[in-house]
């Protein structure tokens, strides 16, 4: 049976509610052998590439650094020493990254040909295990956490909801829900239904209505002001119905499987400004790059003109993450800049109380205006994204 990891595969769903099911039957005891196993063999039928790669790099590479990490400190090594034994560990699977996104958009010059076998390269996921390890890792510094065993971590690795496209959770997170995870019940099962269901028609009926109208909009011989603007509202609303479907099917899943996987959005259209805007849309990435580049790197504490140039960088290192491409490197440095402007000029969200009236509306509309234009550089053809460019300008 051909089998794809995704949640739009009718069968891949089939086996991942039927796992969610049976856990029902399942001893407490047994609970993390049980997620561990059918996660492997889901992921394992549907990608076997993916469950390789991944399970390989989970069990060979970041469970021993974690055994590592947990011995010098139980020695007493100083806290250089772990930051040291830390930051080798994160510099690797960045490393790893880096080399994987290349390699898929570009000939490597000095690993010469395509060695790599193609199946490989079209690995499920890749980027959000990546940041899910570096998460694990960065969290040893915290706190104190002891696994003798290497299987909730794996199963946090390959955790089918979410292995796809997040959202991205926090391996603390997910490792104390996995000790007490929420019973099946019948108001369980109904909230995991109404997510999926409500998740299925925002990904498959109105993403898919959207998608169609940008389609029709772009295949115009020419475009004005008027369609050029007609098609980023499209692609906008296509960006996150797709998206924010995709983590609500997700999310009910989770919940069928007793973990209850983080929100990835909240009404991000109702944001006054850029910064309220990311903290709303896509939260876990946003969150993940505060807890990871921000704050390590002084953020918090830092003047308005360092903490502003530190959302620049993250805004570019986000635009990189999507893809190793200029239209995406023009998106993140839009973004970048964005907020780099409302750091400096210390602009701030409109608090509840004034959320009405036109000066309230005329904010709404200037920031999604804002946010709304660089889309055009996730179109899949640079002559696409020119054509709307060029659209501008014919009145």
């Amino acid at each position: 049976m051909s089998v794809n990891p995704s949640l739009l595969d009718w069968k891949f769903v089939i086996l991942l509610a039927v796992v969610g099911l049976l856990r029902r039957f399942v001893p407490q005891r047994f609970y993390v052998a049980f997620g561990a196993a059918s996660s492997a063999a889901l992921v394992g039928l549907a990608a076997p590439q993916t469950l390789l790669v991944i399970a390989g790099v989970t069990l060979l590479y970041v469970y021993p650094l974690h055994r590592l990490m947990w011995a010098a400190r139980e020695r007493g090594y100083s806290q250089a020493m772990l930051r040291w034994f830390l930051g080798l560990g994160i510099s690797g699977l960045v490393a790893i990254l880096i080399l994987f996104k290349l390699y898929r958009q570009f000939t490597v010059p000095w690993l010469g040909g395509p060695w790599i076998a193609p199946q490989v390269l079209a690995l499920v996921g890749f980027s959000y295990f990546i940041f899910r390890a570096i998460s694990f890792l960065h969290i040893q510094a915290i706190l104190k956490i002891d696994e003798r065993r290497p299987w909730v971590l794996l199963w946090y690795t390959l955790f089918p909801p979410t292995i796809t496209s997040g959202p991205i959770q926090k391996y603390q997170d997910f490792r104390q829900q996995v000790a007490a995870p929420m019973p099946l019940d019948r108001s369980l099962a109904l909230t995991a239904a109404y997510r999926v269901t409500r998740g299925y028609f925002r990904k498959a009926v109105v993403a898919f209505v959207l998608n169609e109208a940008v389609t029709r909009v772009l295949a115009a011989s020419q475009l004005t002001i008027v369609t050029s603007i007609f098609a980023i509202v499209l692609l906008y609303l296509y960006f996150y119905f797709d998206f924010a479907g995709y983590s609500d099917i997700a999310i009910g899943f989770g919940l069928l499987m007793g973990i209850k996987v983080p929100e990835n959005f909240r009404k991000p259209f109702l944001a006054t400004t850029v910064s309220e805007f990311w903290r709303n849309w896509h939260i876990t990435l946003v969150d993940w790059f505060r807890d990871h580049v921000f704050i390590p790197f002084g953020g918090m504490q830092a003047s308005r003109t360092k903490a502003a140039a530190l959302a620049f960088v993250i805004m570019v290192l986000c635009g990189l993450w999507h893809g190793l491409t200029f239209g995406l490197l023009a998106w993140g440095a839009w973004h970048g800049l964005l907020l780099l402007s409302e750091g400096l000029s210390g602009s701030r969200p409109v608090p509840p109380a004034l959320r009405h009236g036109l000066k309230y509306w005329s904010r709404v509309l200037w920031t999604n205006a804002r946010v709304a234009f660089p889309c055009i550089f996730f179109l899949p053809a640079s002559d696409m994204t020119l054509k709307v460019f060029r659209g501008f300008v014919n009145w």
